[in-house]
């Protein structure tokens, strides 16, 4: 059972945003299957460590698509990127953090980025020929 679900309602209407999206919650569900199965904490800790990567990785690209296209809510996009990036690290190192307080922090970051501050640069972006 998929903690969450993409469907249009996430999508930014820029192509390979939404597929690298898809492909975070992707990531998401699988770290919570692996959790829900109680698989070795070894697993749980492989498969978050590759959440946090790719969701590096996104940022990237998603931070130069809007620099290039001079997005004027560049820099405090970017900001709430490295306070994500800071926290995903501070549950990493934390021996003691909860899988489940991670998980939970992660869903609901993730799911309310989108719909609010990505789905913001939708238009800018369209309006500039990026889909």
């Amino acid at each position: 059972m998929a903690l969450v679900t993409w469907d249009q309602s996430y999508s930014v209407s820029v192509k390979k945003l939404d597929e690298q999206h898809q492909k975070l919650f992707s990531l998401l569900n699988t770290l919570h299957e692996a959790m829900r199965q109680g698989k070795v904490q070894a697993v749980v800790e492989d498969t978050l460590g590759e959440l946090a990567l790719y969701t590096v990785t996104h940022f990237r690209a998603e931070e130069e698509l809007l620099r290039k296209s001079n997005f004027p809510g560049f820099t405090a996009h970017q900001a709430e990127h490295q306070k994500f990036i800071e926290k995903v690290n501070q549950f990493i190192g934390d021996l003691n953090a909860s899988p489940i307080a991670i998980l939970g922090f992660i869903k609901n970051w993730l799911a309310e980025h989108i719909l609010r501050t990505d789905r913001s640069y939708a238009a800018y972006l369209n309006a500039q020929g990026v889909r």
